[in-house]
């Protein structure tokens, strides 16, 4: 369901980032699993993406009113959830699981500013929950931490609680008080193992992007 052997890297610069929320003032760049969907989580347009992002991804493939419905729905939560947290920038996998059913994940990028402390593992240990599993992760930007728990949560139009695995990863730009927050959930057991695949391969694309000076200036008169 899932193709992590292709990341399509972006450039902050390139991103339609939620700009009520906090993120870097300095360049960086997120790899795109090839395979997800860039939410639109914008009040005014996010349902006629949704509508149409359901449609594209399952075209020329039977999917039942009452899916399309639940899609919908699951789509809508995670709109206002984003919406809710302050995420800077959302991702979505649909998909057909091998029962047949239609399975669905949602991956988020928040930012977190410590100034004046320098972003690191000690301040990130500071703010993680005492339940769950902590890993530490290996990427471009210095070492990170995955936290791994569950949760009990209701399915959009079901009115029964299913346990989701809930996955946080944080990753402290170095030279930086900046760190990113990735954070992703699904009540799909099958989408466990390629959930915590595609998080770990996001937060490893995540760099600062350094801006060489521009050679084509002027030199000061003053100083010549």
């Amino acid at each position: 369901m899932a193709d992590l052997s292709q990341l399509n890297p972006l450039p902050s610069s390139d991103l339609k980032l939620n700009a009520n929320v906090a993120h870097p003032p300095f360049p960086w760049i997120i790899g795109i699993p090839s395979d997800w969907i860039l939410l639109d989580t914008h009040p005014q347009s996010w349902q006629r993406s949704a509508e149409r992002m359901v449609d594209d991804r399952f075209q020329g493939r039977r999917i039942r009113a009452g899916e399309r419905r639940e899609v919908l729905d699951f789509v809508e939560q995670l709109v206002a959830d984003c919406q809710r947290s302050g995420a800077a920038l959302s991702l979505l996998q649909l998909g057909r699981m091998s029962t047949g059913s239609v399975g669905s994940a949602g991956l988020h990028l928040g930012w977190f500013d410590s100034a004046p402390d320098p972003a690191g593992l000690a301040l990130v240990r500071e703010v993680l929950p005492r339940t769950g599993t902590v890993t530490e992760v290996d990427t471009p930007s210095g070492p990170a931490l995955l936290h791994r728990d569950t949760a009990s949560s209701t399915p959009p139009g079901s009115l029964t609680r299913v346990r989701s695995t809930v996955l946080q990863l944080f990753v402290p730009l170095t030279d930086t008080t900046w760190t990113a927050v990735l954070s992703a959930a699904t009540p799909h057991a099958e989408l466990e193992r390629v959930l915590e695949e595609a998080i770990v391969a996001v937060a490893q694309s995540i760099a600062r992007v350094e801006v060489a000076p521009d050679l084509d200036e002027e030199p000061d008169p003053a100083g010549a």
